[in-house]
């Protein structure tokens, strides 16, 4: 009685009673019942909106745009370090430079800048089981060293990134900004300004300069420190230096950067000086 008013004069009535004059075998009911609530009931909002020819819901566009790739492999989800493992997006530059004003120099290890795309937890502690937390976090701006034999170089997102240790990490840049002003050191590293021709200290003491034969002095003025070593209760160990003072370290010791300020800075550990004062 609700569906007759509904189909009376629709050719679907005559189709039917022709299908239901050849077919007399086949029970009809179902088959009339379902074909009458495809017609007769509102179609959902989504399949509405998708039968119009209208666009998709935003969050179906996002997930649809979203797409993680490493090395020409697609993933499924983003791509999550593990332990003290740090995610870097190396920033696009020619051999030897960076931008706004930093210079790296040739040394035993090679500098590069960018930015943290994701940072694992960071290591427990063998011994005491204390988590010692990874030291840069997501969207920090970063210096670390590339090992040859350490980390992985890999193509994700379509840039160039580094999956490498916290222990490679130099040091975080405050803003983003390169300088020594904002040059923060990582663990127990220092940065030493060293001098420019043969200076002397306010103690009196001369300190030798950049030489003829080209090699870079291996003493200067500690600029910034470090927060220190983590121990085994994830407590940072006190640095032995502290900014103003001056180290003697060895020859071969540190990295060497250039602010591009007329000075020449080497990042060192603090276990490489030999003596301060």
């Amino acid at each position: 009685r609700w569906i007759a008013p509904r189909l009376a004069g629709s050719p679907l009535v005559s189709w039917l009673a022709l299908l239901s004059s050849t077919c007399r075998t086949i029970p009809m009911a179902p088959i009339i019942a379902a074909l009458c609530l495809s017609f007769v009931l509102p179609l959902p909002l989504d399949t509405a909106r998708h039968a119009r020819g209208a666009a998709p819901a935003p969050a179906l566009m996002e997930a649809a745009a979203t797409t993680y790739r490493l090395n020409n492999y697609l993933l499924p989800a983003p791509l999550t370090p593990r332990n003290n493992m740090v995610l870097v997006k190396l920033r696009k530059s020619e051999e030897g430079e960076t931008s706004r004003g930093l210079v790296l120099a040739a040394s035993q290890r090679k500098i590069r800048d960018g930015e943290v795309a994701a940072a694992g937890p960071g290591l427990t502690h063998p011994e005491s089981g204390q988590l010692l937390p990874t030291g840069v976090g997501a969207g920090d701006h970063v210096l670390c060293e590339e090992i040859v034999m350490e980390g992985e170089a890999i193509d994700y997102l379509g840039e160039k990134h580094r999956m490498l240790p916290d222990s490679r990490v130099v040091a975080t840049l405050e803003g983003g900004v390169m300088s020594a002003a904002t040059f923060k050191p990582s663990g127990e590293r220092l940065l030493v300004r060293l001098p420019k021709a043969v200076e002397e200290t306010a103690s009196g003491i001369a300190l030798a300069g950049l030489g003829d034969s080209g090699e870079l002095p291996s003493q200067g003025e500690v600029v910034a420190v470090g927060p220190g070593q983590l121990n085994a209760r994830g407590e940072h160990n006190p640095m032995p230096v502290a900014p103003g003072e001056f180290v003697v370290f060895g020859r071969y010791a540190g990295s060497e950067l250039d602010f591009e300020d007329g000075f020449k800075y080497k990042v060192v550990f603090a276990r490489e000086c030999l003596a301060k004062w």
